[in-house]
């Protein structure tokens, strides 16, 4: 009775969070706004969903691991060898856009067949090995640029990362494209329900004929490729090479897939939650830097984030 209850307040709580995360964005909007009069535009907001844009398309990724009962700590990595290779097999010409893309998807794909083997095969917790494949791309980077990268992002790559759509970013049309496609595919299809099924209980799941490995294989391999396609963005939009690029996205990501309100446990959450998430993360970090907050204080602000959100959600659960 009592597990059905729990389970009860978990699926409200995953339901009601994105309205309570839009009203506290429409609030930091107000506060903003009577803080610094004139300084909430059309334009800002743009500004801040373009730089959400990579955040967004990353933590659609990590929230599909986090709904089968995973973590992914390698995003971050991915959007650094992604950015590493993509600019050098490119080499600043657009006739090599096509094999650098090719490059950096086959990279990818390794990456995510990695983590699922390390989860399913070697049967490594999801932390450990997706932390290992972290360092392991970190490592990577640096022998590869010996640590002086160099280059410049193909034009056709800087457009993508900065170009727009009338007034609307290029990345941000890509970001909520791939949300929409991610939405009708967990809400309306089979594998949407397979999806909450291995996350919500896994052994149910197997007992009810669904392939619980290949489901969460393909969450990993998903993950990656989205953290490659971040990465791609990402170089475009700042036309160089850089081994920091991908520092924030592990934090943020998980920030953002949680405060949208899926859970950590897995099998509960949705795609438009983790948007707000996104962008809810990014315009709070503008706000920070507003008000003259050190990086250090905005890394206190995130984690504090984090663990009000998940101790509300325990909290929830036992109420």
């Amino acid at each position: 009775m009592r597990n059905n209850r729990d389970l009860q307040n978990t699926r409200n709580l995953s339901a009601i969070q994105p309205f309570l995360l839009l009203g506290i964005i429409v609030l930091m909007i107000g506060a903003q706004a009577v803080l610094v009069p004139g300084s909430v535009t059309m334009g800002q907001m743009l500004l801040v969903s373009r730089q959400a844009s990579a955040l967004g398309i990353i933590a659609l990724g990590q929230a599909v691991v986090v709904l089968v009962g995973g973590i992914d700590l390698s995003v971050g990595s991915v959007v650094m060898i992604t950015n590493v290779f993509c600019i050098a097999q490119m080499a600043g010409s657009d006739a090599l856009v096509g094999k650098g893309l090719v490059v950096c998807l086959l990279i990818a794909l390794a990456i995510g067949a990695a983590n699922a083997v390390g989860v399913l095969v070697l049967k490594i917790a999801p932390f450990v090995m997706t932390l290992c494949t972290m360092t392991i791309l970190e490592g990577v980077c640096y022998v590869y640029t010996q640590g002086a990268p160099t280059g410049s992002a193909a034009p056709a790559i800087r457009a993508l990362g900065t170009g727009h759509l009338g007034q609307v970013p290029y990345s941000t049309v890509i970001w909520l494209a791939l949300a929409l496609v991610m939405w009708v595919v967990i809400r309306y299809t089979t594998l949407g329900r397979k999806l909450y099924a291995v996350g919500g209980n896994a052994q149910a799941a197997r007992l009810s004929g669904i392939s619980n490995r290949l489901v969460v294989a393909g969450a990993y391999v998903f993950s990656a490729l989205m953290s490659m396609l971040a990465g791609i963005i990402l170089s475009g939009y700042l036309n160089i090479t850089s081994l920091t690029v991908g520092g924030d996205y592990v934090m943020n990501s998980l920030a953002s897939v949680l405060i949208g309100g899926n859970a950590i446990e897995g099998g509960r959450g949705g795609v438009w939650g983790v948007v707000l998430g996104a962008f809810f993360m990014m315009f709070l970090m503008a706000i920070l830097t507003m008000v003259g907050m050190s990086e250090v204080g905005k890394l206190i602000v995130q984690g504090v984030i984090i663990f009000a959100v998940v101790a509300f959600q325990s909290l929830m659960k036992k109420d």
